[in-house]
């Protein structure tokens, strides 16, 4: 029989449902990637944020300021079981984070320039590829980006 109470009871269930989707599809979060000016002349170059924490199912898409820039996983500096990528210079790239842990990243022609990045997705497990993703190795400006990354992220 239906009646007032069981349309009621059902549009409820149905609200519970979209509401559900949409948690498990996470957030949207967006890194820019910067060339800026450092007022002695020179250009600085990164991603702003530097540094940023989410949660599993999120996602963040790294947007160039200019055609120059891109971004992708760094060797050695993701989880076990996490999808590398690789954007197209002066191309937006989205990725979605499953995996709980530290992902590092850079700008391909400016990495060794100290353009790099970390995303920490939160989460079981997370800290399971702290040590390997601390021990690669950087070129350049990027040894001394990571070292403040680092300081920062787990200071």
């Amino acid at each position: 029989m239906f009646d007032r109470r069981t349309a009621m009871l059902g549009a409820a269930g149905l609200a519970v449902l979209g509401a559900t989707r949409t948690a498990a599809q996470g957030h949207s979060h967006t890194v820019e990637m910067i060339t800026g000016d450092t007022g002695n002349g020179g250009m600085n170059m990164m991603f702003s944020p530097r540094i940023l924490r989410i949660a599993s199912g999120d996602s963040v898409t790294f947007v160039p300021s200019n055609p120059g820039h891109n971004c992708l996983s760094t060797p050695g500096m993701i989880p076990t079981g996490a999808q590398a990528w690789r954007g197209q210079i002066g191309q937006p790239v989205t990725v979605t984070f499953t995996e709980p842990g530290y992902y590092g990243y850079h700008c391909l022609p400016h990495r060794s320039l100290g353009m790099v990045g970390l995303v920490i997705v939160d989460g079981g497990g997370r800290d399971t590829n702290l040590q390997s993703a601390r021990s690669v190795p950087h070129p350049g400006k990027a040894k001394a980006a990571w070292e403040e990354i680092w300081a920062e992220a787990l200071g």
